[in-house]
C-alpha cells in the first residue's frame, strides 16, 4: 500500500507541473524524449537486458516519465542449463539541480516493480516452490549525461535501493547499488 502511495504522490506532482508547460513556449512534442538502457553479457552466464523509456521535459530543472523493462538470462553449470526472463516497468523523475554550473548532473528517483521467478515459501511447514513474483524497488541517486548530438545525451548513474534488505525477496540486483548506462534522443 506504501508504494501506491508514493506512486500516486508523484503522479499528483507531475500533472500539477504539466499544467506549467506553456511557460516558456515550447510545444509539447519538443519536450519528449526516448530513450533507455540495453545490455549484453555472454558466455557461463548469459544476459540481455532491454529497458525504453519515454520522458518528458517539465521544466528546465525537471522531467519524469516512465518506462520497462525485459531481462533474459541463462546460466550454465556443466551439463545444467537455467534460463528465465525478467519483466516490469517504472516510474521515474530526473532533476537537473545546477543546469548552469554543472549541465551534465542530475538526480534520479524511479519506483519500479519486476516480476521475477524465485522461490518462495507459501507456508512454513512446506518446502519453497519457485513462482512468479513481483519485487518492488524504490531507487534513488545521481548521474551524469554527456551531449552527444544535437539533441542526444549518453548518460551513466548510479543508484541505490531503498528496499533492498539482503534478502532475495527485495531486490533482483545483487545488492543495494546499481549502475546504469544508456541514452537519450530528443524528439525535436
Amino acid at each position: 500500500m506504501y508504494h501506491f502511495r508514493l506512486l500516486l504522490l508523484i503522479i499528483c506532482l507531475f500533472s500539477v507541473n504539466l499544467k506549467a508547460q506553456t511557460d516558456y513556449g515550447e510545444t509539447v512534442k519538443s519536450r519528449l524524449y526516448v530513450g533507455g538502457t540495453f545490455g549484453l553479457g555472454f558466455g557461463t552466464y548469459t544476459n540481455i537486458d532491454l529497458s525504453p523509456m519515454v520522458g518528458y521535459n517539465i521544466n528546465r530543472h525537471l522531467s519524469g516519465g516512465v518506462g520497462m523493462t525485459y531481462m533474459f538470462y541463462s546460466y550454465r553449470n556443466g551439463s545444467e542449463s537455467i534460463r528465465g526472463n525478467f519483466y516490469g516497468g517504472r516510474i521515474f523523475t530526473r532533476i537537473l539541480p545546477l543546469p548552469d554550473q554543472l549541465p551534465g548532473l542530475f538526480i534520479h528517483g524511479e519506483i519500479e516493480s519486476i516480476n521475477n521467478e524465485r522461490y518462495i515459501t507459501k507456508n512454513p511447514y512446506t518446502n519453497p516452490e519457485l513462482a512468479r513474483a513481483w519485487t518492488p524497488a524504490v531507487l534513488v541517486g545521481a548521474g551524469f549525461r554527456q551531449k552527444a548530438g544535437t539533441n542526444s545525451y549518453f548518460t551513466v548513474s548510479v543508484l541505490y535501493n531503498a528496499l533492498d534488505d539482503g534478502t532475495i525477496e527485495s531486490t533482483i540486483y545483487g545488492g543495494p547499488l546499481i549502475y546504469r548506462v544508456g541514452f537519450i534522443f530528443g524528439l525535436y
